[in-house]
């Protein structure tokens, strides 16, 4: 009969009008913005596919959630075969898919599939009905409900199908190997050929409407991230995740009006940023480890992004339709009519939002581009900022000290300072912190007795060492740091600088990551991993006695954006007597000290501290000493430590390693 392919025809006609009409206005959307991002190394981006996406590995971070959303997608990734089989079906009636069809095996997985699809379902609404993690609030749970309610439908029509199948005799694959197929089958037994026929069709036609309904809906509901999260992933950055996005600004082209100073509307957005709006999935988890958010402030990196995707689809009808009408739209401010200033300025760029993310979702770069518009486009900051910015400009580093005075720490160690001949096996980049904070320049100390106890030829840049620009990146102002960022590099090339260490994670990303951006090619290494790896030479060995419990906090700059765990704290096993426990949070889960971002430097005037909500932590194990491998966060956490009144020492791991030496 022609009847149910002409039905078939037209329905498909139908939902491929929808999808395809709005896919296109999506398209649009996105095209709206500016390019971004050039899409390069294609094997990483490849292999991002298979882990994050096929593999689910972002996902499975959080076992449970994560194991009911893998079942799930693997299932539909798998029963996209009995979606093919049901469409033959309606042509003809024993429709087998080629080489695969009706054989035992295909069988038992999409039986075995549907049953973890179900299952899944079941998790999901118990997590969300019963659990309510804090993390959903601010999503659009009805909706959610909805497409689990469609899922669970396509489900059971699925089973019926299968099972009225089986009663007529007419089933794909051996009832044997399809238990609950079969098992479901025995409702129908009973009844008349004419009945089960009916029930075969009834099943075969709710099937095929749901899973068509299903694909007309998604692309004009919240849940665009089933069809938009694997491009995401794909155009996520392959470089580390502690690198943003440079701009390279040109003063005499931004005179003519041409480059981007930040995102202040829609359209300064990048395609990746509103791509990135599609595929949220509210599942809350960037919500949930959020510092900001934890603490009490305004920031939900979720809600962020959300505010952001309503925004795209409130305007993006209006931009185009005024385009097409060869009209200008007016422009709507991104800050403070879509997101909140303070919002803007809570971030830490901490980076546990994108660790968490399982859709690639690259939450920094649309605060840091918001915070480059605020600065440099608009001049709106908070107060202390401005001073941050006028020490930056004035001496080149965020104190305000003299730049002749940068090296005075290491007056009595008999540090080499370079000028001119050939550069020694590595320079030793000593950072602001290390060179002006009284604490930090005991961590600069230790770092030296170290290199000299292993004879490691090193030396230091002195007053030509400038500010990596990392405060300024991370504050907005983009042009301030380029300007370091270029003389730094120029210094290096003039030096024949080819290895750095720094002790400062802040600077290692940036010279590391960032800076080759403007031309540099430098093996950067931070300080823990050199220290790590002396000890395991043996060119280091400790052989007094650290008799403490310590517990080590990873710096967001070195562990979550740089991927530097197992370092630190293989340094600190080899140092005799002492012990080690971790903190709740750590490794990969670690907690922010509260500085990054350019915290350090601006006020928190709402909630609770990041600090001492992470100071806390620590105290909580019981531990004599709290081991770091930041300069920020030693400052920080020292500070959070002493306004909860608890001895505990705040040391850095070369400190710790020092002492072991009797080089402290």
């Amino acid at each position: 009969m022609l009847i149910g392919p002409a039905v078939l025809g037209l329905a498909l006609l139908a939902t491929f009008g929808l999808f395809s009409r709005r896919a296109d206005q999506l398209r649009r959307f996105v095209l709206l913005g500016t390019r971004g991002r050039p899409i390069d190394d294609l094997p990483a981006r490849v292999g991002a596919e298979a882990v994050v996406v096929l593999g689910q590995r972002k996902l499975l971070q959080r076992f449970v959630p994560g194991i009911m959303h893998a079942f799930i997608f693997w299932g539909f990734l798998v029963l996209l075969t009995t979606i093919v089989e049901a469409f033959g079906e309606v042509f003809t009636r024993t429709f087998a898919i080629p080489l695969i069809g009706r054989t035992s095996w295909l069988g038992l997985i999409q039986d075995v599939f549907t049953v973890l699809v179900i299952v899944g379902i079941e998790m999901a609404v118990f997590i969300r009905k019963v659990v309510r993690p804090d993390r959903f609030k601010g999503s659009h749970l009805e909706e959610a409900d909805f497409i689990l309610l469609m899922i669970l439908g396509i489900m059971l029509t699925l089973l019926g199908l299968n099972a009225a199948r089986i009663a007529l005799g007419v089933n794909e694959s051996p009832a044997a190997w399809t238990p609950l197929s079969n098992l479901v089958s025995h409702a129908f037994t009973h009844m008349s050929l004419g009945t089960r026929r009916s029930f075969e069709g009834l099943f075969l036609w709710s099937h095929i409407l749901l899973i068509l309904g299903f694909l007309a809906y998604i692309p004009y509901s919240k849940h665009l991230h089933i069809f938009a999260s694997e491009v995401n992933v794909f155009l996520a950055s392959t470089k580390a995740r502690g690198a943003l996005r440079p701009l390279h600004i040109d003063v005499e082209r931004m005179g003519e009006g041409q480059g981007s100073l930040g995102a202040a509307t829609l359209e300064d957005l990048t395609w990746k940023e509103i791509l990135d709006t599609y595929s949220c999935t509210e599942c809350g988890r960037c919500q949930s480890v959020c510092p900001a958010w934890n603490t009490g402030k305004p920031l939900s990196p979720k809600l962020l992004v959300m505010n952001l995707r309503d925004h795209v689809f409130d305007e993006g009808p209006k931009i185009l339709a005024a385009r097409k009408a060869g009209e200008e739209h007016p422009p709507a401010a991104l800050n403070p009519g879509v997101v909140e200033d303070e919002v803007v300025w809570d971030c830490t760029t901490c980076g546990a939002c994108m660790q968490e993310c399982p859709v690639d979702i690259e939450h920094i770069d649309h605060i840091v581009d918001m915070r480059r518009n605020l600065v440099m486009g608009e001049s709106r900051f908070p107060q202390e900022a401005g001073l941050l910015l006028r020490n930056l400009e004035s001496s080149s580093n965020p104190w305000g000290a003299d730049q002749a005075t940068r090296a005075d720490w290491a007056r009595d160690l008999g540090v080499k300072v370079l000028g001119d001949g050939p550069a020694p096996e590595y320079l030793y980049w000593v950072g602001c912190a290390g060179s002006f904070d009284d604490r930090a320049r005991e961590v600069s100390r230790a770092v030296v007795r170290l290199l000299q106890r292993a004879a490691i030829p090193f030396a230091i840049l002195g007053s030509r060492e400038l500010c990596s620009g990392d405060p300024a990146r991370r504050l907005g102002h983009e042009y301030l740091f380029q300007t370091f960022a270029e003389r730094n590099v120029q210094t290096f090339r003039d030096a024949g600088i080819r290895t750095i260490v720094a002790n400062c994670p802040h600077c290692f990303n940036t010279l590391r990551n960032e800076y080759p951006d403007f031309g540099a090619d430098v093996e950067v290494v931070h300080h823990t991993e050199l220290i790590a790896r002396l000890m395991r030479d043996g060119r280091l060995r400790p052989t007094e006695e650290v008799n403490a419990l310590l517990t080590y906090h990873d710096p967001c700059y070195l562990g979550r954006h740089n991927g530097v765990y197992t370092e630190p704290r293989e340094a600190l096993d080899r140092v005799p007597g002492l012990t080690t426990k971790e903190m709740p949070r750590h490794r990969e889960r670690g907690f922010c000290c509260g500085a990054g971002g350019s915290r350090m430097w601006l006020e928190e005037r709402l909630g609770k501290r990041i600090n001492l909500e992470r100071a806390q932590e620590a105290i909580a194990t019981g531990a004599d000493a709290l081991g770091v491998a930041c300069p920020y966060c030693l400052i920080m956490l020292d500070d959070g430590a002493k306004a909860e009144g608890k001895e505990i020492q705040v040391l850095d791991v070369a400190q710790v390693v020092a002492r072991s030496l009797g080089a402290d």
